[in-house]
C-alpha cells in the first residue's frame, strides 16, 4: 500500500484490523453468527464505518490492503468523479470503483456461448475486444460484490452501522453478501465502475490481513497495473480475466 501511496501521490489513513483470534472471542461474546476472518473483515468494515460518522467525514474511499490500481488513477477517478455529481449530486451512498463480480446492470456486457466442441463457456474475439476497448463508465449497480474498493457517504455509514451489527446476530452472512442483499432490495443507491479501476491480487501475489483465499481467487485484470510497473507483481493481469466469475473470458 505505501507503494501505491507513493506512486500516485496518495495519503492513505491505516485502520488496524481485527485478527481471527480477537474475532472468535468477539463472536462468542456477543453472539455473532459468523466468526473467524469472515467476521474479522467485517467489523473492520463497521470500525470504518463509525469513524466516518464519529470524525463527521463526509466521503471516505475504504480500501482493504490487497488492492491494485490502474496507472492513470488519477484520471480515471476524476472523470467518474465528474460523473458522479453531475448525475447525482450528492444524493448517493456508495460507489464501488472495485468489484470483483460482474453485475447485471453493468453497460455492454459480454455473454458467453457454449462450444459444441467440448462444451466449453467462450466469447467471441471481436466481443471480447469490444468489451475490452469500452470507455469508463458510472451506471447504478445492482449486486455488487467484494469490498477491497468504495466509497461511502457519511449518511450512508451511519445507518450501515446500526444495520449491520444488528445483522451480525440475525443473518450470519460475510459481508459483501449483506451488503449486496440489500442493494438488490433498494436499501441504497449504490454505484459501479466498468471498468473497476481497482481491483485485488491474487493471493499468491500479495498477502492480505483480511483474507485466507486460494491462490489466484482474487485476482482480476488491469490494462496497465501500478504494482507490476514497480515490479510488485510477478505476472503481468492484463491478461486475466475481468471478474472473478468470468473464466471463461479468457478460454481459449
Amino acid at each position: 500500500m505505501d507503494a501505491l501511496a507513493s506512486y500516485h501521490g496518495l495519503k492513505f489513513d491505516y485502520s488496524q484490523t481485527y485478527s481471527q483470534g480477537e474475532a472468535d472471542a468477539l463472536a462468542v461474546e456477543n453472539g455473532y453468527l459468523i466468526n473467524g476472518t469472515h467476521l474479522a473483515c467485517y467489523l473492520s468494515h463497521l470500525r470504518a464505518y463509525r469513524r466516518i460518522v464519529e470524525e463527521n467525514i463526509q466521503t471516505a474511499l475504504i480500501l482493504e490492503d490487497d488492492v491494485d490500481m490502474e496507472l492513470d488513477l488519477k484520471d480515471r477517478h476524476a472523470a467518474i468523479i465528474s460523473q458522479l455529481y453531475r448525475q447525482y449530486g450528492v444524493d448517493w451512498d456508495m460507489l464501488f470503483v472495485g468489484h470483483c463480480t460482474s453485475d447485471a446492470n453493468e453497460p455492454g456486457l459480454v455473454r458467453p456461448h457454449t462450444r459444441e466442441s467440448d462444451g466449453r463457456l467462450v466469447v467471441g474475439s471481436n466481443e471480447r475486444n469490444r468489451y475490452l476497448a469500452r470507455n469508463l463508465t458510472l451506471y447504478e449497480a445492482e449486486y455488487p460484490m467484494c469490498l477491497h474498493a468504495y466509497a461511502v457517504s457519511r449518511e450512508c455509514a451511519r445507518r450501515l452501522a446500526v444495520v449491520l451489527e444488528e445483522r451480525l446476530r440475525t443473518v450470519g452472512q460475510d459481508i459483501d453478501l449483506v451488503l449486496a442483499i440489500g442493494v438488490e432490495f433498494g436499501m441504497s443507491t449504490v454505484l459501479g465502475t466498468s471498468p473497476p479501476y481497482m481491483v485485488q491480487v491474487g493471493r499468491q501475489e500479495l498477502s492480505s490481513d483480511l483474507t485466507q483465499l486460494r491462490d489466484g481467487d482474487t485476482a482480476q485484470r488491469l490494462f496497465s497495473s501500478t504494482l507490476y510497473k514497480l515490479g510488485l507483481r510477478r505476472s503481468d493481469p492484463r491478461s486475466l480475466a475481468p471478474y472473478m466469475d468470468w473464466q471463461w473470458f479468457t478460454a481459449k
